[in-house]
Formats: C-alpha cells, sequence, structure tokens
C-alpha cells in the first residue's frame, strides 16, 4: 500500500480482535507482512502480502505461483495504475470499499482492474456506484465515463458497463454543443446501436449535424457559433481533408436511409465523402418504399426508413418562465403544481417525420380531472386560447375513452385510469395514429385523415397530474 493511501494513527493503533474487517484493513499498512511488490502502470510500488493476494484472488495466485513452483515477489501491471490497485487490494483485504474512494475520475480504471483480476462481487458494486452516480449527476457524465471506458477498453470491449453507458448515453439527445463525448466514444455508441433495438433519442439526420459540429471542433479547434452552421465547408482543401478523415470511421454505423432525402442532397452528398453506390441504393430503397406506400404495402416489421433508429425516447421539453409544472432531471417525468388550475400542455423534444412507425409509452401517475395524451403539429401554438378552452390539441387520446381533434370527437373505448399505460401508435407513412391501454390497441382513428407531415408527442394534463414517458418496448 502506497504511504499517500495510509489511514491516520489512530486507525492503526485501534484495539485488536474486534473488528475482523479493521484487523484485515490493517494488514495493509504493516510492514512486516509485505512479501511482494506490485509495480503500477503510474510507475508506483505498491507493498502487499502474499498470502493474501494469492489466497483472495485466482489471478494474483497464478502469477505468483507459476507452474514450475518458482514463486514470484516483483509483478509488473501495464495497464493498472496505483489508485486502481489501491481499491482493488482494499478490497481483498476487506470485502469493502469506502465510499470515498471510488469517485466518477477513477471508475473507470478500477472497473479494468476488477475484470483484470476476475472479481466479479467487485464488479457489480461499480455497476451499482455508475448507476447511482448517472442518476444523482448531469447528462454530460454518461458521455465523458463511455469516452473514458472507450479509451481504456478499446472500441472492441463489451462488458456490463458498457451497455450501461451505451443505454445511458442513447437516451439523451444529442444536439451539436460541445460536451464530453470523444469521437471514439460517439463511433462506439453508434456500433453498439445500430440496427439495433435500444431506445435512443437522436434521430439519424441529427446524429450526423452532432458528428459534423464535433469533428470540425476537433479539427479547427474553435468554439464559435460553429453549432449554428455545423455544414458550412468554406475552408481550405487540406482542412476539408482532415474533416473527412475524422469522419470515415463513423460512416459505417450511419444508416442514410433513415434521412430524407432532401437532408442528403443538401448536407450530406455535397461533402463527397460516402461512396457513390451508397448514395445510389440509398436513393433506390426510398424510391421503392414511395412505390410502395402509394401501392398500399409496406414492411412494417423492418421499419427501415423511421428517422430514428431503434426505439424512440424523449423527454418532455422545458419551459424556464413556466414553474406550474415540474419536470425530472432526466426528463422523464412531469408533474403540475398542486396549486395549479388551468389546463397544462407539454410537448416532446423529439419531431416525427418522414416514414416508420412510432412507439411510445405513457404511465399514468396520478389522474386528475381529465388527461389527453397524442401528437401535435409542430407548428402548434400550445398557448393559444382556442386550447386553452377545448383543454387539448393536435390529435389525441382522453381519459375518458373519448378521442379528440380540434371541435371534434368520438368514443373510442378506451379509458385509461392512475397506474395504466397508455401507449400511442404513430404510423408516419400512412399518416395514421392509434392507442392501446395495458397493451390492449384499438384500431386507427379513420376520422384523422389530415395528420400533419411533422409532429411531436403531446399530452395536456391539470392540477396535480402526473405523467411518466417510457420506451415501448
Amino acid at each position: 500500500m502506497t504511504a499517500s493511501s495510509r489511514p491516520d494513527a489512530n486507525q492503526n493503533n485501534s484495539p485488536r480482535g474486534k473488528s475482523l474487517e479493521n484487523d484485515l484493513k490493517q494488514l495493509l499498512y504493516d510492514k512486516r507482512f509485505f512479501d511482494i511488490k506490485l509495480r503500477c502502470s503510474d510507475e508506483v510500488v505498491i507493498n502487499a502480502c502474499k498470502a493474501i493476494l494469492s489466497n483472495r484472488c485466482n489471478v494474483f495466485n497464478n502469477l505468483i505461483f507459476d507452474e514450475c513452483g518458482k514463486i514470484n515477489n516483483d509483478i509488473k501491471f501495464y495497464e493498472i495504475n496505483s489508485t486502481a490497485m489501491n481499491i482493488l487490494l482494499e478490497f481483498l483485504y476487506t470485502s469493502k470499499v469506502e465510499k470515498e474512494r471510488l469517485t466518477v475520475e477513477n471508475v473507470v480504471e478500477v472497473y479494468y482492474a476488477a475484470i483484470y483480476f476476475e472479481l466479479d462481487v467487485l464488479q457489480k458494486r461499480i455497476i451499482e456506484f455508475i448507476k447511482q452516480s448517472l442518476e444523482e449527476r448531469d447528462e454530460d457524465l454518461g458521455k465523458k465515463l463511455l469516452s473514458q471506458f472507450v479509451e481504456k477498453f478499446s472500441t472492441d470491449a463489451d462488458n456490463e458497463m458498457a451497455q450501461v453507458l451505451v443505454d445511458w448515453v442513447a437516451k439523451i439527445k444529442l444536439v451539436p454543443i460541445d460536451d464530453s463525448l470523444s469521437l471514439f466514444g460517439l463511433k462506439y455508441l453508434l456500433c453498439k446501436t445500430f440496427r439495433v433495438r435500444k431506445p435512443f433519442a437522436t434521430t439519424e439526420f441529427s446524429i450526423w449535424e452532432y458528428a459534423m459540429n464535433k469533428v470540425k471542433r476537433i479539427v479547427i479547434k474553435t468554439n464559435s457559433t460553429m453549432q449554428n452552421y455545423p455544414f458550412n465547408m468554406d475552408y481550405e482543401p487540406n482542412v476539408i481533408q482532415e474533416i473527412k478523415d475524422h469522419l470515415k470511421p463513423l460512416l459505417p454505423y450511419l444508416d442514410l436511409c433513415r434521412m430524407e432525402s432532401n437532408e442528403i442532397a443538401d448536407y450530406v452528398e455535397p461533402l463527397d465523402i460516402f461512396p457513390t453506390q451508397k448514395l445510389l441504393d440509398t436513393y433506390r430503397r426510398m424510391s421503392q418504399q414511395s412505390q410502395s406506400q402509394s401501392q398500399g404495402s409496406r414492411n412494417l416489421e423492418t421499419n427501415e426508413l423511421a428517422c430514428i433508429r431503434g426505439i424512440p425516447i424523449f423527454r418532455w421539453m422545458l419551459q424556464s418562465d413556466d414553474t406550474s409544472i415540474n419536470i425530472s432531471k432526466d426528463g422523464f417525468k412531469l408533474e403540475v403544481n398542486q396549486l395549479q388550475n388551468s389546463v397544462k400542455f407539454r410537448t416532446g423534444d423529439i419531431i416525427f417525420k418522414g416514414s416508420g412507425l412510432y412507439e411510445w409509452d405513457i404511465v399514468i401517475k396520478k389522474l386528475s380531472k381529465i388527461i389527453y395524451i397524442g401528437i401535435c403539429s409542430i407548428d402548434e401554438d400550445v398557448n393559444k386560447n382556442e386550447i386553452d378552452y377545448h383543454g387539448y390539441c393536435g390529435w389525441v387520446l382522453g381519459s375518458d375513452g373519448y378521442v379528440y381533434h380540434k371541435k371534434d370527437w368520438k368514443w373510442y373505448d378506451a379509458r385509461f385510469k392512475e397506474s395504466d399505460i397508455v401507449t400511442v401508435h404513430l404510423d408516419m407513412t400512412k399518416k395514421s395514429c392509434s392507442f392501446s391501454v395495458n397493451g390492449i390497441r384499438r384500431p386507427n382513428v379513420s376520422e384523422w385523415t389530415n395528420i400533419s407531415s411533422e409532429v411531436r408527442p403531446v399530452v395536456s394534463i391539470r392540477q396535480s397530474g402526473k405523467l411518466h414517458v417510457q420506451p415501448h418496448i
């Protein structure tokens, strides 16, 4: 154990025999039992007791005692630093790790060491720590940890930490701002979510916009108003080539078929980075889809042309000037203030357009009077008097079992109450919508023949009402 990690004198002088954990912990600092040197990647040498190491860890046992019976008293570790080693030794000696020892700054290194030494129990505790930290800290932490993970483990690694971090970051909408997600971290995220049914919050075109912005920040090294012009390529040829070189590793994990044809023509094709054949294949598939749509046929199972990969998930949009609605830190839970008596509207931070089938669940945590759930046009003004009068906007299902649009309504036989789960089924290819309550699906609302080409999720809710959005899995 290094000197900097030793406890104070009072700890060292505590009576023996009262606590096995404390007695074993003292062995970490008692030089009389040091008989092996552990040389860490940061050139720090840690002394330890090989009897404990070999009995507590099979990997250490194999490193200390080789097949010929030779004993190794000096071991070099090229990938494990002293911080991780000290925490690992504390666990081996006491089966515990003090809370303050494990931090978001060292957790990736410690997890790497736990995997190297095949310590399953420590790995599980680290995963619990990460999940708790992600819940408590801001959303950039997940991006930071994913970047650190890829740097430490490589882009080929796949373990429980990777799954937790990918699932967490995938549910964060990627916007073209400066953040902690590295380019390698982005590649790993796209690889692990490519053509996989995971909850995902970012449309494919927005991923492209985000990647362009990130690469240009790396190449041009500026934090100016670049996010407003991510596709501007008015640079010297060598700079343009460097931008392309940084983007190329991402290309296999970008699905052009999930973008609009005008988006590809205006913002992808001019960069001349995707192979011509891939662009032609994309346009061909879009044309085939358009023809199938006009003939009334479509492959709903693959849903290949949806604008978002995986299972869509969104967060409720914040309004800084509205304190009557409380939105949870993760953005998924919404609650109206008890003192608020008027109808409150809130939309999701995602836009559905083009083709594809999109589904999401709304969990009714608390119902006050009536709640409306559905979709609205992106141009809808949720503050206008007509909406306040009706109490809803867009195309919605009410908790009373009726469906509503503008001044029209009809019985839909789909009442819902507290603890129920309402699923919205939005088919943007057919411009149709239906709803389920607790898994019982009702037909498409045949009267809704005018659904807009670009819509958002919407809810209207009254005093004390509480909702929770979740992916429909």
